[in-house]
């Protein structure tokens, strides 16, 4: 199988808090999100054999040297292995305790997210998805397989159009969106919901407007597993436009906003870039 391959960040701290995982991007995207930070993950080919990216996962993950990965092309790295064998590679205690997919979309590659998450349980790793819920199908047949762990699904704004349209670029997709979350709470998978907060949007009622949905599943399927919805600093990508993001101040404001809406079941967390005072 041929993976449409974006690369791997060998461990990261705050994809998954309170775990040390393993990024794996997989390229391609349907959306067109005006301040997408993987910009140059939605289109372009990248064609990269599994059991080759399998290889590279487990050798990261059991601390084998990593400094060959530089001298060769990954379709032409010669020792690889199967995904059956993977797991026999080596005995120690991987460093890392999870693995997520991101992209891009990865359910634009459903097939490759079964065979990674199949490696990752051969390897005991925590297994992450990182979605815009743009395949609500694809997710519930992945979910069903028991292959997941959790989920972090990002939520550009409230679930409506022509808003989310204007979020993403693409059409018809709020929809889609919202059958996925709806997936996620029926499903009882572990779930967090992000929104990334941007000067221009989402606005304080739109995420009034998330909370309320989210409300409305937590009385709707009383067995979920939603962990919290995460409010984050919307920065500048590389490159692009400059703007000053939103103040922490401001994002606690709207996850106080949050919270009240929804009474106390709801938790509102928020992620933003620290503040670094420089002193002489």
């Amino acid at each position: 199988m041929l993976v449409n391959f974006g690369g791997i960040v060998p461990l990261s701290t705050v994809d998954w808090l309170g775990r040390a995982a393993m990024v794996v991007f997989l390229r391609g995207c349907p959306l067109r999100c005006p301040h997408c930070h993987n910009q140059m993950l939605q289109t372009g080919e990248r064609f990269v054999a599994l059991h080759t990216i399998a290889s590279r996962i487990v050798s990261e993950v059991k601390g084998f040297p990593a400094a060959r990965w530089a001298r060769v092309r990954f379709d032409a790295y010669p020792q690889q292995i199967n995904l059956d064998d993977a797991s026999q590679r080596a005995s120690s205690k991987p460093f890392v305790n999870a693995l997520v997919l991101s992209g891009g979309e990865p359910l634009l590659q459903p097939q490759a997210c079964t065979g990674l998450f199949r490696l990752a349980r051969s390897l005991h790793l925590a297994t992450g998805l990182e979605t815009s819920g743009c395949f609500p199908g694809r997710l519930e047949t992945l979910l069903a397989k028991g292959l997941v762990d959790k989920v972090f699904l990002d939520l550009k704004t409230a679930l409506l159009e022509p808003d989310y349209e204007k979020a993403t670029g693409s059409a018809g997709m709020a929809a889609m969106v919202a059958e996925s979350l709806e997936i996620c709470f029926k499903m009882g998978v572990e779930l967090d919901v992000r929104s990334t907060i941007f000067p221009n949007m989402p606005s304080s009622s739109q995420l009034v407007k998330i909370a309320g949905t989210l409300c409305h599943l937590l009385a709707l399927y009383p067995e979920n597993r939603l962990e919290s919805m995460i409010l984050q600093q919307g920065l500048p990508r590389e490159g692009g436009a400059r703007f000053e993001p939103v103040s922490i101040e401001a994002l606690e404001e709207n996850a106080k906003a949050c919270e009240i809406a929804c009474g106390t079941e709801l938790k509102v967390r928020i992620r933003a870039a620290p503040k670094i005072t420089w002193k002489n």
